[in-house]
Formats: C-alpha cells, structure tokens, sequence
C-alpha cells in the first residue's frame, strides 16, 4: 500500500515537472517571437506570393497583404526557412523582404503580445482551476477524477496554441495530440458519469481501444521531425480538426442514445440527461459551425476559434455542478421559457430592424442590418426571459407599493400561526393591517348568533360598527371598506377599514391585498374559534376528572390546565404594571408640572387637580387588577393576612355587607404557594359570583382549621340558583370558570365540598383540604 502510493506521488510530481517545463516552454516561444500569421506559396512565376495574412497578425500591421511577394526572411530565401519547409508560413522571423508591385521594401517584425496571446493563457489557467478544485474536494468520484482530465487536457491545449500558431514544433505536437485526446477522454468521462448518476449499464471496454488508437497517432506524429514528409503533416491540421468533431459527433451520439432511452421518464437520470443536452447544445454549437466547419469546407473562420473556444467551457463546467449538486432546474421549463421569449422578441426587433434599415438605408449594408436583427433578438429574448428575476431584484424600486404589502403579507401570514386568541390577533395582526394601509383604524368583528364581538385599533367607532353590522348596512357604507369573510356555522366575520390618514378611499390594489389577507385570516379566525371552543370543553373535562387517588395517571391535565391560567394572568398583570401604569404615571408628572404653573388661573388648576385625582382613581383601580390577577402578597405576607386584606377592601366598594371570620390557622401557611393561590382563587370567584349574581344583602366567609383539615365556608342571602342548571353553573364568575373549576380546584387539592343552594334560598358553599397532605400543583 505504502509502494502504491509512493509510485503515485511519483508520477504526480513528474507529471507536474513536465506540466511546468512545458508551460516555461510554450510561454517563452509566445513572448519572445511575434506572430507573423504569413502563410505564402510558389505562384506561377516560382515567386513565394503571399497567401494569407491574419488580421491580428504582425503582418497585417505592417500592411503586408495577400499577393505581395516575399523574397527574403531573415536575409535568406524563403525556401532555407524551416517554418515555410514544415508549415508554408513564415513565423519566428525578425527581418522580412517584400515587393508590393514591383518595389522592394524591408520590414522589420517587432515582438509585441496580442490578443491572441492573452486569451489561450487565461483559459488555460481557469481549466487548471477547475482541475484543481475538482481533483481536492471531489476526488473520491471516478468521473469527477476523468473531468479533471477533460480540464487538464484543455489547459494543455491552450497553453500550447500560442507556440503553434508561431510554428514550434512541440506546440504543434502538444496541440494536435491533445486536440485528439480530448474528445476520447470527455467520452471516458459521459460514460463514467452516467453509470455514477444513472446506475445505468454501459460498457467501457471499447474506450481502451480508443485510447490506443490515439497511442499510434502520437507515434505517426514523429514524423514532424522529417522534412520530407512535410505535405503529409501539413495535412495533419485538418485531420486534426476533422477527428475532433468525429470524437464530439461521437459523444453527442452517446448524449442522444441516453436521452431517447429516458426522454419519457420522470426521473433524476432523465432531468441529468436533458441538462447534458442543453448545456451540449449551447457550448458546441457556436465552434463547431463558426469555427471548425467553415475553415474545413471554405477555409475561412466566421467567427476565429480563439473567441468560439471560450463558450465551449461552459459544457465541462456545466457538469462540474452536476456531479456536485442533487438539485437541477428543469431544463425544458428553462428551453421553453427562453423560445417563448424569442418568438415575442422577433416582432418588435423586425419592427425596429426594417425602421432602421429604411431610414439609413444609404448608410447600412447587409451584414449591418443582419447583425442589429440577431444581436436585438438576443438582447430582448435574454431581458423577456429575465424580466421575472430582475423585476422582482428591482420591485422596490419600479413598485414600492406593491413590494409592501407583500413584505406585510409575509410578516402577516408568519404571525398567523402564532395566534389562538383574540387579543393576540389584535396586537399581531390588526396593528400590522392598520400601519400597512396607513389607515386612521381597523376592526375585526365577529357577528354570532346572540352576540358580537369587536376587537379594534387605530381610530374607529366602535359602537358606530356594531349599530352597522346589526343593521346589515355595513358593507355599503361610504366611509368604510368591509370585507365579510367565509360564513362560518357558528359565526360570520368581517374586516373593517376606515378611510386613509389622508381622508382618501383605500385604492383597489389595496383592496385586492385585503381580500387576500381575510383569505389568510378565515383560517386564523377558524383556529381562534376552535381553540375557545377547546378551552370550554378542557375546562369542563378538568372539572369531572376523579380525584387523585382514582385517577392518577390523569391527574397531570388538571396541572397544566390551572398552569396556564396562572401563565396568563401574570402576563396580563405584568403587561399592565410595565406599560398602561407607567403611563399613567408620567402623564400624572405632565400634569403636575403645568399645575405648578404659576401663570395658569385658579380654575384651571383646579380641573387639572381633578384631572390628577382621576388618574389616581384609574392607576388605583388597575392596581387592585393586577393584584387579583398576580396576588404577589400570597408570598410576601402568607394565605391569611392577604385574603383578610382582600376581603376588608372589598368591602368598602360591595353593595353588600362582606365580612371575613379567621380563626387560628397557621398550617396552611406551611403549604406550597400553588395551593395557596388555588385557595384564593376560589375565594376571589366566590365573591365575584356575589357581585354579579347574587344580589344578596350579606355575604360572609369564614376560614379555619380543625382536625387536620383546612375549612373554607362561604353563604349569602341571595337569589341563589337551581344546582341543577348546567347553563348557569358555567356562566358563574367573572373569569367564566364557574362552580366547574371551583370543583376541578378541589378536586386537584384532594379536598371535598358541599354546595347547597336554591333559587330565591341564598347559597352556601363547604371546602374541606387536608393541611398534612395538600396536592402540590
């Protein structure tokens, strides 16, 4: 193993030695000598008549031109010259004598880098490139490893043009073998790639006797060193390019095999194959026919190879994301959407074209009007078929307005998941709604059968709403836009949207956006609905659960159920005291400040005065909410003391007589803070069910301990109820939990309680918790 791949590293560092030779070679040939681009012949007269002259040439900036007569190179008859021996050109020259119609003139060849020498070494170090960046990251794949070959044999080609077409034979040599060479190992290549993506069975046996093919014509190659068989290598440039498009027919014809066996599959190897084909056809295409053929058939390039050569790249690097990459677009989506851009381009480009030939037709030839014809359709195809992505790259720029509401129609369908309650819809959504629209305000109604429900933002009456949706005369209302969303069994919604800030009607694109939003907001309102639905029947279900000791494994659901509640009444009581309270308070600095102003009358201070006491009034009444939302005294002061403080203070606003019996109790005071609150919580709904229902004249409670047990025992003198009126049970309370959770509470605390009331008869109410024993939540 350690042999193997000594002998491996040896021959990398060998191949690289020769790699590096060959480039000082060929870079010093290219850069030392001038292309002189001469190609002459013996005419009639046994003159040397120049033949050729290549316009990027030396030459041709000397204005040497065909037809003129070469009679010396370099002081000697052009028939001592090896170059015009081997090649019939004249290269690697310093001195030339010519005679132009009879008169001899002498030019002398300066050494200047072209184009022509600058192209073929920056191709050639993007084909090293790429080998290298496959044979480091992707080396392990056996097609990845003969791409790499395919790059290699490329950037030897194009290293050695420069020294070819200045006649050195080794750049001959290099640039012929490997012309062969690469149309073989690019077949070696497909067929590895297909068995690797494919998994299909092709055979490589027939690519052993290609290569050796290839062997015999390097070896007939040495017949570049005899002069004698120059008329046989002169004919080697055009059996060179000939084998070349053989090889690429030959590769084209293994693409074709595999594409008529997939075309009519819908499978990974089939989209592979058709990105294969477009890609062949858009790098192939441009050399091969305005290269390679009109200089075997006419001798003549349409287009030179030097420019054709960088587009046939793109079909190796195509398959450089093909190895690297499972995700490939659909290349016949991609070939019909450019085609289609096409045929749209050639009406308005005819159009144009015919203009311009009409109106310069004194100016313009044939070959002008052809070229604005093909390069308009290019151009336009190309911006037709890119209109999608530049579009939306420059929406913001050509359509603010449109790009943001989509930007809110994102954010907005994000939060949607997010939302199971209605206030959350409000703060989530209907704010973003409001801003979006730049309208003074935004309501969402919801019209059930015996009730209607209005959550609003922004400035929007919402009594005037509901008085329009019950007289059904909403949707017609001049001053708003109303969307009425899908009826729904249990209720219909609506969305509401005022006039703009600006007192403008909302536009029908901004209406067409809201339609789309109540769209999004139909399914978010549905969710809304069926989570309240869901939490009245959980609530009832905790309710009836068995106590502890019957049904323990359940027990969890009552847990997390009381859990959440807590959750959200900490949130609430958090969100008031650090936001609506702090207001409050800097608005009662701002008003205590122009108080104090001295230049304000007697009467004004007074109203502002009032204006201050009132604001205590309100900061006074959101306090004693926060705390029976968040009792923090259960903490700090104990059980006790904080329902003794609760009810004597209740006292002072009831219409009711309300009092509280505390006998010694210090136990439950040793018990954990969740029962504590669950025994506040019973209190605090037994009190407001007093308030609302009751209409009692006394109301009393009285807490104790005895045998081992904590005692809770609630009576008034009020109408009372039917026990067994399952509506007015769950209707008990202001928070809608009723004597069902009061039960659920007792339950979870393993207690027992006695409920005895009747209609017109008062009601009294008996809870009994163990102290020793009390369920931690």
């Amino acid at each position: 193993m350690w042999k193997m791949r000594k002998s491996k590293m040896y021959i990398f560092v060998v191949s690289i030695l020769v790699l590096v030779f060959l480039q000082l070679w060929c870079s010093s040939v290219t850069f030392h000598h001038p292309y002189v681009g001469i190609y002459i012949s013996l005419n009639n007269q046994e003159q040397w008549e120049v033949v050729e002259s290549h316009p990027e040439s030396a030459s041709a900036k000397l204005g040497i031109a065909v037809g003129d007569i070469v009679k010396l190179i370099d002081g000697l008859p052009p028939e001592e010259s090896q170059f015009v021996v081997k090649w019939g050109a004249i290269e690697q020259a310093d001195t030339l004598l010519i005679s132009k119609n009879g008169l001899d003139s002498e030019y002398r060849v300066e050494s200047s880098t072209t184009i022509y020498d600058m192209i073929p070494l920056v191709e050639e170090f993007v084909c090293l490139f790429l080998a290298g960046i496959l044979l480091l990251k992707l080396r392990r794949s056996q097609s990845a490893r003969l791409l790499a070959a395919v790059f290699l044999t490329m950037a030897v080609i194009y290293m050695s043009l420069g020294a070819s077409i200045r006649g050195d034979l080794v750049g001959k040599l290099l640039i012929a073998n490997f012309m062969t060479i690469l149309p073989v190992v690019f077949l070696h290549f497909i067929v590895v790639f297909f068995i690797e993506k494919g998994e299909v069975q092709l055979s490589t046996r027939f690519i052993k006797y290609l290569y050796a093919i290839l062997l015999a014509g390097v070896m007939l190659r040495v017949l570049y060193f005899f002069p004698s068989m120059q008329k046989l290598y002169r004919l080697d440039g055009s059996i060179t390019l000939g084998v070349f498009i053989i090889g690429f027919l030959i590769n084209i014809s293994v693409i074709a095999f595999m594409y008529f066996k997939v075309r009519k599959q819908h499978s990974y190897l089939s989209s592979i194959v058709k990105s294969v084909c477009f890609s062949l056809f858009i790098s192939i295409f441009p050399i091969i026919c305005l290269s390679f053929l009109p200089k075997i058939f006419l001798g003549i390039w349409v287009i030179d190879g030097i420019y054709t050569s960088w587009i046939i790249m793109l079909f190796p690097i195509s398959f450089i994301y093909l190895i690297a990459s499972n995700q490939l677009y659909d290349i016949g989506l991609v070939v019909r959407r450019f085609l289609f851009a096409g045929l749209m381009a050639i009406i308005p480009v005819s159009l144009f074209t015919g203009a311009y030939a009409f109106l310069f037709s004194n100016e313009v030839n044939e070959k002008q009007i052809l070229f604005v014809f093909i390069g308009s359709t290019i151009l336009v195809s190309l911006l037709l078929y890119a209109a999608e992505y530049w579009t939306t790259r420059l929406e913001p720029f050509l359509f603010p307005k449109k790009h943001v509401l989509q930007q809110a129609l994102k954010k907005i369908s994000k939060s949607l998941g997010a939302i199971s309650t209605l206030r959350e819809l409000k703060d989530i959504i209907l704010v973003d709604i409001v801003n979006t629209m730049q309208v003074s305000g935004g309501a969402i109604v919801f019209l059930h059968r015996d009730e209607i429900e209005i959550i609003t933002q922004g400035e929007i009456d919402d009594v005037e709403i509901e008085q329009l949706v019950k007289g059904s005369t909403l949707l017609n209302h001049p001053d708003y836009t109303s969307i009425e969303m899908s009826g729904h069994e249990a209720y219909t919604g609506y969305l509401i949207m005022t006039r703009k800030k600006t007192n403008t009607f909302i536009s029908k694109e901004e209406k067409q956006w809201l339609e789309l939003i109540t769209s999004y907001l139909e399914i978010s309102l549905e969710n809304v609905h069926l989570i309240r639905k869901l939490t009245v029947n959980l609530q009832q279900f905790a309710a009836q659960l068995p106590n502890e000791g019957v049904a323990q494994d359940i027990q969890w659901f009552r847990k997390v159920m009381f859990e959440l509640q807590e959750e959200e009444r900490i949130r609430i009581a958090t969100d008031l005291h650090d936001t609506t309270m702090q207001d409050l308070f800097f608005l009662k600095r701002r008003i205590s400040s122009i108080a104090d102003n001295g230049t304000l009358t007697k009467t004004d201070q007074d109203q502002l005065n009032n204006m201050n006491n009132f604001v205590d009034m309100i900061n006074a009444s959101l306090r004693q909410s926060c705390f029976e939302l968040n009792p923090h005294l259960l903490r700090e002061v104990g059980l006790i003391q904080t329902l003794q403080m609760y009810i004597e203070k209740e006292a002072y606003t009831t219409s009711f007589e309300l009092s509280i019996e505390i006998s010694p109790a210090s136990s439950i005071e040793s018990r954990d803070l969740q029962t504590k609150r669950h025994i506040f919580r019973i209190v605090q709904e037994l009190l407001n069910n007093a308030k609302k229902h009751s209409q009692a004249e006394r109301v009393r409670f009285v807490v104790e301990e005895a045998n081992e047990q904590f005692y809770l025992h609630y009576e008034d003198d009020g109408v009372g109820f039917n026990e067994l009126n399952e509506g007015v049970q769950k209707e008990i309370g202001a928070s809608g939990m009723g004597i069902e959770q009061i039960k659920s509470r007792v339950i979870h605390m393993d207690g027992k309680m006695d409920l005895n009331t009747l209609k017109g008869k008062g009601m009294t109410f008996k809870m009994w918790i163990p102290v020793e024993e009390v369920s931690s939540v």
